[in-house]
């Protein structure tokens, strides 16, 4: 167990001394591919990186995956794409943004229509950017598809808390998910989150976002938020029990993900409250009980990475207390081997 105590008028985590947890079982719940996954022979069989039509990649599609899509729907398919089985890639065809934009969407909904895929399900009609070596979109992704085609996919993260005047104790304030949602229903998130949706920028999103799930006005927000860095990653869940992932199943997708991270200090007296079906409740959480909960499991795993990203750079989890601390480090600021947008 860690225990939040105050020592020298600063509030420190102690771990006891038959504590063996590592955070770094967070970092797993998001993020198990290994360093070396290009030299595993099983990911160069069935994993075709996607590029574009002047060969960049800019993802990874596993093999079961796009046999579906090429079963399903032949003629899309192979009009977006060019298929090379020798250099394991799919290549986009046309040298035209909007033609690129046409044709990926006629095999996202041809593939919705037959319920090729149970993500599909989660349609939203709200695209990512997939990002080239001139830092410019080459191609949007409805959200729902984007798993399928391993792009980097974009977001923003705002951890939002309090501060004692007096003694420095800080509390966070820690929405719970609704009972309704599609993915990770009823979980704890962080106070404002969402997917940077192609043409929103990254304040922009922070705004509307803030204003649609936590009922904080603008000028609130223009003026208490601060930036504070970013994460990447590689979302993937190993299911292998051999301890070698095949990558022939949908629990192999790759997703590369990138967040954009803000801290909100609120003034007393503010109360974010839900504004939408997405946020059943808010709770202003000490730091013995936010710590308590990322242990427990019961934040969204990608919110729990934000969290404890919050509490390294706010010095709470350190070298003295985290024996696995460089590691996780290292892994919440992974390089993508994909262009992205800055």
């Amino acid at each position: 167990m860690t225990k939040v105590v105050l020592r020298d008028q600063k509030q420190v985590l102690e771990r006891q001394l038959n504590d063996a947890y590592s955070y770094v079982e967070l970092v797993d719940k998001v993020d198990l591919l290994p360093a070396d996954y290009g030299e595993n022979e099983h990911f160069q069989k069935n994993v075709f990186t996607m590029e574009t039509h002047t060969g960049t990649p800019i993802g990874y599609v596993l093999e079961n995956v796009a046999d579906k899509m090429k079963e399903i729907a032949g003629v899309e398919f192979n009009k977006v794409f060019e298929h090379n089985e020798q250099s394991r890639s799919l290549r986009f065809r046309s040298v035209d943004f909007q033609v690129r934009n046409d044709d990926l969407n006629a095999l996202g909904t041809k593939l919705r229509s037959r319920a090729a895929f149970e993500c599909l399900l989660g349609w939203r009609d709200e695209h990512y950017a997939v990002y080239c070596e001139k830092r410019s979109p080459y191609v949007l992704v409805e959200r729902a598809l984007s798993g399928l085609l391993g792009i980097v996919t974009y977001g923003i993260h705002v951890n939002g808390f309090v501060r004692d005047s007096k003694t420095g104790e800080i509390k966070i304030w820690v929405p719970r998910r609704s009972p309704t949602k599609s993915t990770w229903p009823s979980m704890l998130d962080n106070v404002i989150a969402g997917g940077l949706g192609y043409p929103y920028g990254v304040f922009e999103t922070v705004i509307k976002e803030g204003e649609e799930e936590a009922n904080l006005p603008k000028e609130l927000i223009q003026s208490h938020i601060k930036p504070v860095g970013a994460v990447s990653y590689f979302y993937f869940q190993s299911e292998a029990t051999d301890g070698q992932e095949k990558f022939d199943t949908l629990s192999s997708l790759i997703t590369g993900e990138v967040e954009y991270l803000f801290d909100l200090e609120l003034p007393p007296g503010v109360t974010p409250s839900p504004n939408d079906d997405e946020v059943e409740s808010f709770s202003l959480l000490s730091l013995q009980e936010t710590i308590d909960a990322l242990r427990s499991g019961h934040f969204k795993p990608n919110c729990a990475l934000i969290m404890l990203e919050f509490l390294i750079r706010h010095g709470y989890i350190n070298p003295e207390n985290e024996h696995n601390y460089l590691e996780i480090i290292s892994r919440i600021h992974r390089r993508l081997p994909f262009p992205t947008r800055n």
